[in-house]
């Protein structure tokens, strides 16, 4: 009587992947044949009307020049770009059990650049991690259009999400609540906090601006406001911490794993009150879109460099830097 061993997971997933590649090549084969005989059958239709004594429509479209212009931009980056945004975006996630038993789903980078999926194979080429597994997201919005936190916290992480505008806390709140300490084992915690983070405490006023996303809003400033009104927002009173007060509130531990800032023009502040405090995030994720007529992003790079800190990318409009004096 013959006798069957079971596949262990590793061979079971290369066999599933053979059966997929081999069906998605069959397909592409079967796809491509249809199409060009579609095609046959079109240019055998068409041609005596199209192709009028010696001018052929198919050249003409090659010569078109945004046909050319098309191609050019893809093979000058675009067809990269949109591998980057599209394909590259989606992950892998592989959970152990304790019958040794592993399971995989698939995840999505949900970052505006890819920043997420950029700083976690960083990480996960180090040697060692020595941060406390804490995101804080100084401009969190509804945590996840463009979030540089949801899938840190979706990989177990804590975070901290500060927000002053509540419409969008409230979704924050509502996007992640599912992926935090799901299976009640007490070791991850996610707080949303409804303030900004400025140079004082108090209220200030927040101008909260009226772009599709609701993600421009800012601490108002002298050229928000107009004779006649706001001219594309309203104003609203918000509550506001210094980030000496925010880290001593929730006891944030001096060396935690991310730290992101959109704050939208005073980021600076935050930035370096939180190097001036002696904290240091094993990454920082900086927008300085709005950052630079309080310092150009060369003397930021000075800066951070002077802290321990080296410049790995720029993503989109965020720089990322990484912590290099821990070990």
């Amino acid at each position: 009587m013959k006798r069957f061993s079971l596949l262990s997971p590793t061979q079971s997933l290369k066999w599933i992947c053979l059966i997929i590649l081999t069906f998605l090549v069959l397909e592409l084969l079967l796809f491509n044949c249809a199409i060009f005989y579609g095609l046959g059958l079109i240019h055998k239709t068409f041609s005596p009307v199209l192709n009028i004594g010696s001018v052929d429509w198919k050249e003409d479209l090659k010569q078109a020049h945004w046909v050319r212009e098309l191609v050019y931009r893809g093979k000058a980056g675009g067809f990269v770009s949109f591998m980057q945004d599209t394909v590259e975006r989606v992950y892998m996630i592989e959970e152990g059990g304790s019958d040794g038993k592993k399971l995989k789903t698939f995840g999505i980078d949900v970052s505006h650049s890819g920043e997420f999926l950029y700083i976690y194979r960083h990480i996960l080429a180090r040697r060692k991690f020595p941060y406390a597994r804490l995101v804080i997201d100084i401009g969190a919005n509804d945590g996840l259009l463009s979030s540089n936190s949801f899938n840190f916290i979706q990989m177990g992480w804590s975070g901290l999400l500060v927000e002053p505008q509540a419409s969008q806390a409230e979704m924050a709140a509502k996007n992640v609540v599912r992926y935090v300490n799901p299976y009640r084992e007490n070791n991850q915690t996610v707080k949303v906090i409804k303030n900004v983070i400025s140079n004082k405490s108090g209220v200030v006023s927040f101008m909260r601006r009226s772009d599709i996303a609701d993600m421009e809003g800012h601490i108002a400033a002298e050229e928000d406001y107009y004779p006649d009104g706001p001219a594309d927002g309203d104003f609203i009173h918000v509550s506001s911490v210094t980030v000496r007060q925010f880290t001593s509130k929730y006891n944030v531990p001096k060396f935690f794993g991310v730290l992101s800032i959109d704050a939208e023009g005073t980021g600076n502040q935050i930035l370096h009150s939180f190097i001036d405090l002696g904290f240091r995030p094993g990454y920082i994720i900086y927008e300085d879109l709005h950052e630079r007529a309080f310092e150009l992003p060369d003397v930021t790079e000075q800066y951070m460099k002077g802290n321990g800190y080296r410049l790995l990318s720029r993503r989109g409009w965020n720089l990322i830097f990484c912590h290099q004096a821990r070990k």
